[in-house]
């Protein structure tokens, strides 16, 4: 499933939203096969989650970037 026009109803820094249409397109069902052996849970997961991924930039037209989250960087406290 992807949303297109998001970026529309509610555009970064606005704390209300605006109205404006939106689109909900639904894609053809994902199907998986059992991950090798040799692959780590989370090697699995990282490989759907790709999936998954490619299938709604597909839908919506957006890019995939191969860039995920990051931690959060330290907090540093003032005396």
């Amino acid at each position: 499933m992807a949303l297109t026009g998001t970026e529309r109803l509610q555009p970064v820094g606005r704390r209300l939203p605006r109205h404006h249409r939106t689109t909900v397109e639904f894609g053809m069902p994902l199907h998986w096969a059992q991950p090798p052996p040799e692959m780590s849970p989370a090697q699995a997961r990282r490989a759907a989650t790709d999936k998954i991924v490619q299938a709604i930039g597909a839908l919506s037209g957006q890019e995939y970037a191969e860039v995920y989250g990051t931690a959060p960087e330290a907090v540093t406290h003032c005396p």
